[in-house]
């Protein structure tokens, strides 16, 4: 008699998965907090592509990863006062109400859209990465500065709901190019950004049991190690030549969603039969709630 095939979502068993998790939290917690991204941009790919998560899942329990980036990390970045605590309050008030109906939202979002977003995403913040490591200018004075402050905590509260990551990817290129803030205070402004809208999304992920339980523990301490080390390692070592790495990968990570293998297709006889994978039928006829 066979065995009974493994649950929907597991590819490997529980020690390999917590393990791997481990890594995962690790170079996440190190990489997102050195730039001040929070780590969802490695974090959701290799979830998906490495620990065999669910979109939506890998979606869900990068939040709570993310949430630890931002406190480790500031921390971390705190330290050396490279954070604009009254910024961060206008920033992160606006982000938390966004991040919770962004949240509700995102389980309604076909698979196939999300992966595209989330790739454009990508994309985008490997272009501006660089490009906000060099140009630092006055940015916004007086009255200006807290209507800016609310729009950009709008929109990064949305990416945080929808895409399970920090908003750093938004919020580090604007602190620098529109604030002004230098590039390790923009990083460690949006570290702290990230706390509390990460919070609330989890909170609405965890009561709708879309967070993989099994491994988050071992992703939690593997990003308190990585956050820490990365953040103290961005104050004193130079960010550019790793931003352009970084850059790199995303760009690559970045282009695998947006352009998704092509379906295979077989031909017997006379008949072309195209045949769809799981995640392509996902990604054509929508994903149901989580199991």
């Amino acid at each position: 008699m066979r065995p009974p095939p493994a649950a929907k979502g597991v590819i490997v068993p529980l020690v390999t998965a917590n393990l791997r998790a481990l890594i995962i939290g690790v170079a996440s917690g190190f990489f997102g907090s050195l730039v001040g991204l929070g780590g969802g941009v490695v974090l959701i790919p290799l979830l998906t592509m490495w620990a065999g998560l669910q979109q939506h899942r890998a979606h869900a329990t990068s939040l709570v990863a993310v949430v630890f980036t931002g406190i480790l990390g500031g921390a971390a970045y705190a330290t050396g006062n490279a954070v604009d605590w009254r910024l961060s309050i206008y920033i992160a008030a606006a982000a938390t109400l966004m991040a919770i109906g962004a949240v509700v939202y995102s389980a309604r979002v076909l698979v196939g859209f999300l992966k595209k977003l989330f790739g454009g995403l990508l994309i985008v913040t490997a272009i501006s990465l660089p490009l906000g490591a060099e140009f630092v200018g006055a940015g916004l004075t007086g009255s200006m500065r807290v209507p800016a402050a609310l729009l950009l905590g709008a929109l990064s509260g949305s990416l945080t709901g929808l895409l399970g990551i920090g908003g750093g990817s938004l919020i580090v290129p604007m602190l620098v190019l529109v604030f002004g803030l230098d590039q390790h205070t923009a990083q460690g402004t949006s570290l702290a950004v990230m706390i509390p809208a990460g919070i609330a999304g989890t909170i609405v992920h965890l009561a709708n049991r879309r967070v993989e339980t099994n491994i988050v523990v071992a992703l939690v301490a593997g990003v308190a190690v990585g956050a820490f080390t990365g953040g103290r390692s961005a104050l004193f070592v130079p960010e550019l030549p790793l931003q352009l790495l970084f850059a790199a990968l995303l760009l690559w990570t970045g282009y695998r969603y947006l352009v998704p293998k092509r379906p295979k297709a077989i031909a017997p006889e006379s008949n072309v039969v195209t045949v769809l994978d799981e995640s392509e039928l996902q990604d054509h006829f929508g994903e149901g709630e989580d199991e």
